[in-house]
């Protein structure tokens, strides 16, 4: 039996769909869409009546400058922050990373470049690969390797003419006019110099020691990366799609309806709430834009709706 309306009373849910119409990509889904509105804006141009002092109007005539649709979305997915940030999305596999370089300081958090698997550990080490030599000059928090130890340069001087002999036990030596500290092993320890952090590492009290002053600690570090994608957004002029509204009018029992822009262009987003104590959304302003390839007489370029 055909379904038939019961209420022209209106309550819209609807799975909305986009098409890239540069054929790069697949359809894909938006997502939870809480809210869709058009938007109509015309060009009113009146013929006014002079005839009477009652004024009036003899004709009318209001031409249609744009049309657009503003979509709320609390689904946030790398395909619509995609839309909203004109950005250019990149999927990246599980892939080991080796040799990423970073500055560390005491107590601070460093991020990798890539989100990590937290079901590798991480390797860390201190960048050190300069050498000793005498009657030369070194600055505060220069680094030097001698025996598979890091000395870290805790007074900045001139070497003496002859090496001294590094220590190898965490304390001092002078070397002419400068001062070296055994800070150990290049390797660095979990839980004793750092601890992982869902981005990274981040340094402990008990890496206080290879630090000197304001000066960074070099490091280099290993993990793998976790499946993510990567958006490098505002690097595109804004791609366009068609839209499918998959609705049901949920004041009438599910009736379904259906919408499509053939056409459409979105706008960046005009704000995202990336920390708030509520769930974030991202609304998305469509332009609805002529279709050329859609031809014949009283079919439209732009909109078709379907309704019981």
């Amino acid at each position: 039996m055909p379904i038939k309306h019961n209420t022209r009373g209106f309550q819209g849910r609807a799975r909305v769909s986009l098409t890239p119409l540069d054929g790069v990509g697949r359809k894909f889904q938006l997502g939870n869409t809480t809210s869709i509105t058009e938007a109509i804006e015309v060009e009113r141009t009146a013929r006014q009546n002079f005839q009477e002092s009652g004024g009036g109007e003899l004709d009318v005539n209001e031409a249609i400058t744009s049309v657009t649709a503003e979509l709320v979305v609390d689904d946030i997915k790398p395909e619509t922050v995609a839309i909203g940030m004109r950005s250019d999305v990149q999927q990246l596999v599980s892939t080991p990373q080796t040799g990423e370089k970073h500055n560390a300081w005491p107590g601070e958090r460093i991020s990798f470049k890539y989100i990590p698997d937290p079901e590798v550990l991480p390797t860390v080490s201190i960048d050190a690969s300069g050498s000793h030599d005498t009657e030369k000059a070194f600055e505060q928090g220069d680094l030097i390797v001698e025996a598979s130890h890091v000395y870290l340069c805790t007074v900045g001087g001139t070497t003496g003419s002859s090496a001294p002999s590094f220590p190898t036990d965490g304390s001092t030596v002078a070397d002419g006019t400068a001062t070296w500290k055994d800070i150990g092993a290049a390797a660095l320890v979990k839980d004793t110099d750092y601890a992982v952090t869902k981005h990274g590492v981040q340094f402990l009290p008990g890496a206080d020691g290879k630090f000197v002053g304001d000066h960074p600690l070099p490091i280099t570090c290993g993990y793998t990366a976790n499946p993510q994608y990567v958006l490098q957004h505002f690097v595109n002029a804004g791609r366009e799609f068609m839209v499918e509204i998959d609705g049901e009018n949920a004041a009438d029992n599910g009736l379904p309806n259906s919408v499509r822009y053939f056409r459409a262009k979105p706008s960046p987003t005009s704000g995202f709430n990336r920390v708030s104590s509520e769930f974030a959304s991202m609304t998305l302003t469509l332009t609805l834009l002529e279709d050329g390839t859609r031809i014949g007489a009283g079919v439209s370029k732009y909109m078709e709706e379907r309704m019981i």
